[in-house]
């Protein structure tokens, strides 16, 4: 990625649902979202493979399309349910990312923001690094590396984007 490509994508992003000449859908986004979306990126899945990263990352923008989570990246990552932190590492002292892991996490997040990459997790809302109990109420969508993805069976994808209708 070029210099400028990097300034305009750590800036802001165009509008939620606005789709670019090549059909990619672009995610409306602040500088806080991106930071967040990264962070995300760093501690969910930071040992994954990259697939397994931009599937982390998309499960953070399909939640935000929902209408089931907050509708901003940060408002999603820091959501609390029933006092339970929906991303763990939110809820505890950490240090603060760095090193390559931390390069990588924040480039992969202004990939999926720009509209860059295709939703691996294949519409998934959720995931977790162990198969979760089999259940007749969420829909297994991909695995890749150790994590399952999934979302309620009730739930329909797009699955080129992961955009939830």
């Amino acid at each position: 990625m070029n210099i400028i490509t990097t300034m305009a994508v750590a800036s802001t992003f165009a509008l939620a649902g606005c789709v670019t000449a090549e059909g990619r859908i672009v995610v409306d986004a602040t500088t806080q979202d991106h930071k967040c979306l990264a962070e995300a990126i760093y501690f969910e899945s930071g040992s994954e493979p990259r697939a397994g990263k931009i599937a982390v990352g998309h499960v953070i923008i399909n939640r935000t399309r929902s209408g089931i989570y907050p509708s901003t990246i940060c408002e999603v990552i820091n959501h609390v349910d029933s006092n339970k932190c929906q991303f763990g590492w939110t809820c505890r002292v950490r240090k603060e990312p760095h090193g390559k892991r931390w390069t990588t996490s924040k480039e992969i997040a202004s990939l999926i923001l720009s509209g860059e990459t295709q939703d691996l997790s294949r519409g998934a809302l959720s995931f977790r690094n162990r198969k979760p109990k089999k259940s007749m109420t969420v829909q297994h969508t991909a695995t890749i590396g150790h994590h399952y993805f999934w979302r309620p069976r009730h739930v329909k994808a797009d699955n080129r984007q992961g955009e939830i209708k």
